[in-house]
């Protein structure tokens, strides 16, 4: 599980770059001629920071850099940008590790939250608080681990443990801790023992 980011802000802007560019690609343009190469790489930049909202996430990465320095107003214009444009709203509290992809917008985050690193989350997902009587009022959001796959539509709501290497499938509800390795369906969730979609291992 991944803690506060502490290295510069441009090995965080990159790392993100490499994030989406492995997740996108499976191989990488040829060195030479520079012709080949730009020819190959043109559309692979096309499409991580215009075709994917990996921009969102540089967002973020610079806001929050903004943040611990005491800029006034910048980040708040970060936090408009990504939400105006991509529909991914990315709360102050919420803590990111390494190697998050967002596929699409349309994704809330929001409250205590803890995401692990190289996970993956999906559009119209929202991951935050409950606001269930369950709990009463608690700012406290999941703690996501490490290789989490977030399926469309899914919703992870309330102080609740995800495990590393946990699915979560499409429209799921999660209210619930779950165990490393699980996959989670249905509304409400619930584990599924059966072996999950071939999409869902690969993604």
């Amino acid at each position: 599980m991944a803690n506060e980011r502490t290295g510069g802000l441009w090995d965080e802007l990159e790392e993100t770059y490499e994030t989406y560019k492995h997740h996108s690609f499976t191989d990488d343009p040829p060195e030479k001629p520079l012709i080949d190469h730009w020819q190959a790489q043109g559309p692979r930049l096309a499409r991580i920071y215009l075709g994917m909202p990996s921009l969102p996430v540089m967002l973020v990465r610079v806001r929050n850099y903004l943040v611990r320095r005491g800029v006034p107003l910048l980040p708040y214009l970060c936090e408009l940008l990504s939400s105006a444009v991509w529909h991914v709203v990315i709360g102050r509290y919420v803590v990111i590790g390494p190697g998050l992809v967002i596929a699409h917008g349309y994704v809330v985050i929001d409250g205590d939250v803890r995401i692990g690193r190289n996970c993956v989350i999906n559009p119209w997902v929202t991951v935050g608080l409950s606001g269930s009587r369950r709990w009463g009022f608690d700012s406290r959001g999941p703690v996501i681990g490490d290789g989490v796959f977030i399926g469309t539509g899914a919703k992870v709501l309330g102080p609740i443990t995800i495990g590393d290497r946990v699915r979560i499938g499409a429209n799921a509800v999660v209210v619930d801790d779950v165990p490393p390795g699980a996959t989670v369906v249905g509304a409400p969730g619930r584990v599924a023992h059966d072996a999950p979609p071939a999409w869902i291992v690969s993604s």
